[in-house]
């Protein structure tokens, strides 16, 4: 049940650490900052409020936005694999799948001629029968790899994206990679968030989540749950939600991320809705 707004402002006076989406919450259809919300990351830190990111994305297409806001705290990617600074001098987390669940994730690809990419810490590494991925994350805006072969990169990939048109089929390679790898993998099937009809799959090593990136992330600051403010738009962000001491859903997020807020803005990503709440907070502390 979503606040009132009145009620959201007292819990400001609580919030030392606020944490963003990216894609779909905090920059446009154009992937673009506000210069408004720039403006605003760096008065929070006038006001020793720091602020962070967490995102599907890989760390090094993360760095260039957090360089623009300035961040130098560490920032999670690929939905909580990997948590460090832009520079990498500080690493709190580096979740990395076993060679051999990789081969196995490939050997069902293939059999179900389903699309794969390996997700590295600074690349996406891609094979010729599978660029029809690279198109779909191009937004990302990383470094991608076209390699002949995957045989001579299955070490210390993050993360495994899988995708196809029948959701069955993901559906299917899902339970495949889960029993009886359920204590070793984790999995996650959505539907895309920009092409309609495609339907992902992610695989990271179990435990990983961005819940537990962001309560590592908040253990090492020092910082209890009531003390973090979380921005978010997709399914992926039920994640943040469950830790988020105060969940803030746009007003383009998903019906299910909204019934978990505790305040939904009025105004979406397009319209700038973090700076502008941002924007509130600053006035109200």
């Amino acid at each position: 049940m979503s606040l009132s707004i009145n009620e959201v402002i007292r819990r400001f006076k609580n919030i030392k650490l606020i944490v963003s989406d990216i894609d779909g919450t905090l920059v446009d259809e154009n992937n673009e900052l506000s210069e408004l919300t720039v403006d605003l990351v760096k008065k929070l830190k006038e006001k020793e409020i720091l602020f962070s990111l967490a995102s599907q994305r890989v760390h090094s297409s993360i760095i260039p936005l957090a360089e623009k806001l300035d961040i130098n705290i560490p920032f999670i990617s690929l939905n909580g694999s990997l948590i460090q600074t832009a520079d990498g001098e500080l690493n709190l987390n580096r979740s990395v799948i076993d060679k051999k669940y990789v081969d196995r994730a490939i050997e069902l690809a293939n059999k179900y001629y389903i699309k794969i990419v390996l997700c590295y810490n600074d690349r996406i590494v891609y094979t010729e029968d599978n660029s029809v991925l690279r198109d779909f994350m191009s937004r990302l805006g990383t470094t991608y790899e076209q390699v002949d072969s995957y045989d001579n990169y299955t070490d210390n990939v993050l993360e495994i994206i899988m995708s196809g048109n029948d959701k069955n089929i993901v559906k299917k390679i899902q339970s495949k990679m889960t029993p009886p790898f359920g204590l070793i993998l984790k999995s996650k099937y959505y539907r895309s968030q920009t092409y309609q009809g495609v339907y992902n799959l992610e695989i990271v090593k179990s435990g990983v989540s961005k819940k537990t990136g962001l309560k590592i992330l908040s253990k090492h600051l020092n910082l209890t749950k009531k003390q973090v403010m979380v921005f978010g738009d997709w399914y992926n962000d039920r994640d943040l939600f469950q830790f988020g001491g105060l969940n803030i859903a746009l007003d383009n997020a998903v019906d299910e991320l909204k019934e978990m807020a505790d305040y939904v803005s009025d105004k979406s990503n397009v319209e700038d809705g973090v700076g502008n709440f941002l924007k509130l907070f600053i006035d109200n502390i």
